[in-house]
């Protein structure tokens, strides 16, 4: 589904004009995003949890000179689906 599909379809349920439904989605990634900058999770009942996870430094080697290097550590935004969606998905796995 693309951002316009997405835009659409809540536009529709929601008895929505898609130019707000386009500021409010805004709205809510805005939120999502900061928050996320800031190490803080995000639970959307009934959807999952979003956090963020700190990745260490490790070493890594080129396979072509072998050089070594180490790359810094990084943190890096993780989903964790709730057990709505978990249920849904294995149900669209068992209807295949």
């Amino acid at each position: 589904m693309t951002n316009k599909e997405l835009i659409a379809e809540l536009a529709k349920r929601l008895d929505m004009t898609q130019v707000q439904v386009s500021g409010l989605l805004e709205d809510a990634v805005s939120v999502v995003s900061e928050n996320l900058a800031e190490s803080n999770t995000i639970n959307i009942q009934g959807f999952g949890l979003f956090e963020t996870k700190k990745k260490q430094e490790r070493v890594s080697v080129n396979p072509v000179t072998k050089q070594r290097f180490l790359v810094p550590p990084k943190l890096s935004p993780v989903f964790k689906p709730g057990p709505v969606v978990k249920e849904k998905l294995k149900k669209l796995l068992e209807d295949e």
